[in-house]
C-alpha cells in the first residue's frame, strides 16, 4: 500500500522566479568571460615566454661564439643541434603547459603571479634610485650653508684686498659756522682706514668732531652705498654777543662765549650786547632768560652788570626805548615776566627796580639818587679819612706822653 502510495504522489515541479534566472543567466556569462580572459591571459603570457627563450637563446648563442672563437665548425653545428633539441623540448613543455592552464585556471593564476617579481624588480631598481637621488638632495640642503657662508668669505677677503675697500667720501651738511676741514681733521678719520672700519667706528668720530668746535649742538653720520659718509651737523643759534670797546664775541643759546671773532659786516641789523665777562654770569644769565617770552627779549638792547653791596649778581637792562631795568640775575625767571604790566604804568625813560621788591621811578629821580649816592659815598670816604688823621695824632701823642715818663726819678717808699 505504501508503494502505491509513493507511485500515485505526483512530483514536485521547482519553477524558478524571474530573478533567480536572470541571475544564473548573469553567472553563467560571467564564467564564460572569465573563462575567455584567463585563456587571453595564458595565450599572451605563452607568447612572452616564448619571447624571453629566444631571447635567452640568442644570448647564449653569441657568449658561445665569443668564448670559443676558433672552435671546429663540426663541434659549433653539434652545439647548434643540441640547442635545436632543447628549443623543441621547451616548446613541448610550453605546450603541456598551456594545455594545463587551460584544464586548470588555477596553475594559470600560479603561473601568471610567478611571473609578477620581474616587473616589481623593475619597480624596486626605480625606488631605488629615486630613494638615492632624495639622499644626495639631502647632503646638498646640509652643505648649502657651508657653500654660502664660505662663498661670502671668499668675496669679502677679495673686497678688502682691492683700493675700493678704503675709498671715502665724506659729505658735510649743516655747518654754516664750522669749518668742514676742521672738522674732518679733528675727527681722526685717516685715508688708509676701511670703509667698514668707519662704519663700525663712526661714535667716536662723531665724539671727535662735535669736541671741535662749541658751535656744535648735535652730530650725525649716516652711510650711503657704496662709500660716502653723509655728515649732518646742527649748531647752536646765537644768543646775543659779548661787546668789548670795537670786538664782539658771539654768545650761543647754551652760555658759551665763542672766543673768534665775528667782522661786523657779518652781524646781524639787531643783536643784544652783553658787556660783563663772567663767564659763569653769562651761563646763568642765557639759562634764566631761556624762560622769558620772546617779546620781552625782543626789546632788550643792551645788559650791564651793576652790582650792588647786597646783590652782587644785579644787572641793568637798557631796553630799545630807553626804559631800564635793575634785577639781579638769579631772579630773572621769576621777576622780568611781569615788565609789561609794569612798562604800561611808567612813563619812557623810567627806570623798574626789581632787585627788591618792585617799583619804578623817572630818571630825573634816578639822577638825584646817583648823586646822592655818590654824595654819601663820598662823606665816607672823607669820614674814613678824618678817623685815620684822628688815629694819628692819638698815637702822636700817646708816644710824646711815654718819653717823659721815662725821664722821671723813682722815688723810695718809706
Amino acid at each position: 500500500m505504501t508503494d502505491k502510495k509513493k507511485q500515485n504522489t505526483p512530483k514536485e515541479v521547482t519553477k524558478l522566479s524571474e530573478w533567480q534566472r536572470r541571475n544564473q543567466e548573469y553567472q553563467k556569462k560571467k564564467q564564460l568571460e572569465e573563462q575567455e580572459e584567463k585563456e587571453k591571459k595564458a595565450q599572451e603570457e605563452k607568447e612572452r615566454q616564448e619571447l624571453l627563450k629566444e631571447k635567452a637563446i640568442s644570448e647564449e648563442q653569441e657568449i658561445d661564439e665569443v668564448a670559443l672563437g676558433m672552435e671546429d665548425p663540426e663541434d659549433q653545428t653539434e652545439e647548434t643541434d643540441d640547442d635545436s633539441e632543447h628549443v623543441e623540448l621547451a616548446d613541448q613543455d610550453d605546450e603541456e603547459t598551456s594545455e594545463a592552464e587551460e584544464e586548470e585556471g588555477v596553475e594559470e593564476k600560479i603561473i601568471y603571479i610567478s611571473e609578477i617579481p620581474e616587473e616589481s624588480s623593475e619597480e624596486e631598481v626605480a625606488k631605488k634610485s629615486k630613494k638615492e637621488r632624495l639622499i644626495a638632495k639631502r647632503h646638498i640642503y646640509r652643505a648649502l650653508p657651508i657653500l654660502v657662508i664660505s662663498t661670502l668669505v671668499a668675496i669679502f677677503s677679495t673686497y678688502l684686498m682691492t683700493p675700493i675697500a678704503k675709498q671715502k667720501v665724506i659729505e658735510f651738511s649743516g655747518n654754516n659756522n664750522v669749518d668742514q676741514n676742521l672738522l674732518f681733521k679733528k675727527s681722526q678719520i685717516k685715508d688708509k682706514d676701511y670703509t667698514l672700519t668707519t662704519f663700525l667706528n663712526s661714535e667716536i668720530y662723531l665724539a671727535n668732531m662735535k669736541a671741535a668746535s662749541p658751535w656744535i649742538k648735535d652730530i650725525s653720520m649716516h652711510y650711503a652705498f657704496p662709500t660716502t659718509f653723509k655728515v649732518q651737523v646742527t649748531e647752536y643759534q646765537v644768543f646775543g654777543y659779548y661787546v668789548t670797546e670795537e670786538d664782539h664775541y658771539p654768545i650761543l643759546e647754551n652760555g658759551e662765549v665763542v672766543e673768534s671773532q665775528v667782522a661786523s659786516d657779518q652781524l646781524a641789523s639787531t643783536y643784544l650786547i652783553v658787556r660783563f665777562s663772567d663767564r659763569d654770569l653769562v651761563r646763568q644769565f642765557v639759562k634764566q632768560m631761556g624762560k622769558v617770552s620772546a617779546s620781552i627779549k625782543e626789546e632788550i638792547e643792551t645788559v650791564d652788570l651793576t652790582p650792588s653791596k647786597v646783590t652782587k649778581d644785579l644787572v641793568t637792562l637798557t631796553m630799545k626805548d630807553g626804559t631800564k631795568v635793575l634785577v639781579p640775575i638769579s631772579q630773572i625767571k621769576r621777576k622780568l615776566p611781569y615788565y609789561h604790566q609794569i612798562r604800561k604804568l611808567v612813563e619812557d625813560g623810567s627806570v623798574i627796580d626789581m632787585e627788591a621788591g618792585i617799583y619804578s621811578y623817572n630818571s630825573e629821580t634816578m639822577a638825584t639818587l646817583a648823586q646822592e649816592k655818590k654824595e654819601k659815598e663820598q662823606e665816607e670816604k672823607s669820614m674814613k679819612t678824618e678817623e685815620g688823621e684822628e688815629s694819628e695824632e692819638s698815637s702822636t701823642e700817646s708816644e710824646q706822653s711815654v718819653a717823659p715818663l721815662e725821664g722821671q726819678e723813682t722815688l723810695p717808699t718809706e
